[in-house]
């Protein structure tokens, strides 16, 4: 249960930020990309909240540890990249964990 609210919760972020993402132009110009330094503490609390739910974050976190090396080398769009991997990851296995759109959440187990 703890999976499938996480899950919705995110499935509706995920749609506010594609929505902000393509504004029309009188709501003024898109926000610039976050530098790495300021995204990687929040992908991080995204993996963590995503642990907490129960997925498996195992191949979010190899992409967090890419994006500590890239920004350790100063490669700035490696370190973005390896970010909006772990972000996918977790996403895909957050909409994988929903019930399907439309669908209301499984009832919890009654016992007998």
């Amino acid at each position: 249960m703890k999976t499938t609210v996480f899950a919705a919760g995110l499935l509706a972020l995920s749609t506010v930020a594609a929505a902000a993402q393509s504004a029309p132009p009188e709501m003024g110009a898109p926000q610039p990309t976050p530098t790495c330094a300021e995204a990687l503490p929040q992908i991080q609390s995204l993996i963590d909240q995503a642990g907490q739910a129960g997925l498996d974050t195992t191949d979010a976190t190899a992409h967090v540890a890419e994006a500590e090396t890239a920004r350790g080398a100063n490669d700035e769009n490696g370190c973005i990249r390896s970010l909006v991997l772990a972000q996918n990851d977790v996403l895909a296995k957050a909409q994988a964990a929903a019930p399907e759109a439309g669908g209301a959440p499984a009832a919890p187990p009654t016992a007998n």
